[in-house]
């Protein structure tokens, strides 16, 4: 069975319109948000292998906590276009959520006051600091490394990415990829209120801002080269079909919308819904289903997922545990590296009880690998041929932790 669809929805990003594509074409309220509740991420994860789509404000490695494969999408957009829109949905109070309720964080709370004008929400990156490249690395702390990793990620784990700026396109593209018929969605949490409030923004923020966020500037543009050089081996098929595509979503976007400006938190009502999909129903879908049948034929396996811990460095054996969730009856290849430079190998395979008791789906996935006499400190423990590592992988020193 294929993994489940899991959605990243950076912030502000259209990810709300995305949901609402979701909607239109599995029903109402099979989507998971995910969030956190007493029970961990139990409940969505439980919901999740039921509806087989689902996504949230989450960062790539979600597939870890969870225990099982995604085949990850997302979709990104112009990152000053989304701080801004970020600081105006903060000021008009999250398009009336914080009323009924809706947390804010610390800087959205002094935006709600007016202590924060727009020029310091954006030379400081107030709404997070290259978010994109952070959320699709994982790592919390982004750097050059974790662009590199953000764009192997892109490349080896989502089945789709695009950009908010190209909705039609991305949607049509993320059907082709997750086996979904309906490349169309309706505008859901727009922010409301005039753009013109907080006055013009300063150039030399926006040049401060420019230049903190130059990975996420660096991705977005990597993304737009993807998703065009994609679009160009479609060809003509995919072209005919977007023009469709694009034809009946003007038809949709003339409906009264009562999503426009509101939460999907409570799903879409399934008269809307109904709505929409009479629209729909009025065209001969004949061009798109044409590309969705030449995309499939083509369409990339994604690779597979890994999660895996080092316990101890002793005596010179590297102990610990890995798992491949996508096969979890193949043993796990690992390389012992210092820089680049492979100085031991290994394999899981040894019984770990304890592992499939916390409820990873393998009992042996224990390894024990020695090091070569005289190894070098600053090693780390890393999938063979992947710039994936471990938890508590390292960098290590003989008998201790370093990093």
């Amino acid at each position: 069975m294929s993994a489940p669809t899991f959605f990243i929805h950076p912030p502000k990003s259209g990810g709300s319109t995305v949901i609402s594509f979701f909607d239109l074409n599995r029903g109402k309220d099979q989507f998971v948000v995910f969030e956190w509740d007493r029970e961990g991420w139990d409940n969505c994860r439980n919901r999740l292998l039921e509806t087989h789509i689902g996504g949230g404000h989450q960062s790539y490695g979600i597939h870890r906590s969870l225990k099982t494969p995604l085949a990850y999408c997302t979709v990104l957009r112009d990152p000053l276009a989304r701080h801004i829109s970020h600081y105006r949905y903060a000021l008009n109070g999250k398009n009336g959520e914080v009323a009924r309720g809706a947390s804010v964080s610390a800087t959205e709370a002094l935006v709600r006051r007016g202590t924060l004008s727009l020029d310091d929400w954006v030379s400081e990156s107030l709404g997070g600091k290259n978010i994109f490249v952070q959320m699709l690395s994982g790592h919390s702390a982004p750097d050059e490394l974790s662009l590199s990793i953000a764009k192997a990620n892109l490349q080896h784990h989502f089945s789709t990415v695009g950009t908010c700026e190209n909705m039609s396109e991305f949607l049509l593209r993320l059907c082709a990829n997750t086996g979904l018929e309906l490349p169309f969605y309706f505008e859901t949490n727009v922010t409301s209120g005039s753009s013109k409030a907080h006055g013009p923004l300063a150039e030399s923020a926006k040049q401060k801002f420019i230049d903190d966020n130059r990975l996420d500037y660096k991705l977005f543009e990597h993304v737009r080269r993807e998703v065009s050089a994609d679009v160009h081996r479609s060809g003509s098929v995919f072209a005919k079909a977007l023009e469709l595509v694009n034809e009946i979503q003007s038809e949709i976007n003339q409906l009264e919308n009562p999503y426009l400006h509101k939460s999907v938190v409570f799903g879409f009502d399934e008269a809307f819904l109904a709505q929409v999909h009479g629209v729909i129903g009025r065209f001969d879908l004949a061009p798109i289903n044409e590309y969705l049948q030449f995309a499939r034929t083509g369409a990339q396996t994604l690779a597979d997922m890994y999660d895996g811990f080092v316990d101890s460095v002793r005596d010179g054996v590297i102990s610990g545990w890995a798992v491949n969730l996508s096969h979890p009856e193949q043993k796990v290849l690992l390389e012992v590296r210092v820089g680049n430079e492979v100085i031991a190998r290994g394999s899981s395979g040894e019984p770990r009880p304890d592992v499939a008791n916390a409820g990873y789906p393998s009992a042996n996935a224990g390894f024990s690998i020695a090091l070569p006499p005289g190894a070098p400190d600053g090693f780390h423990v890393a999938l063979a041929h992947s710039a994936e590592r471990l938890h508590n992988a390292g960098v290590w020193r003989q008998g201790w932790h370093c990093v």
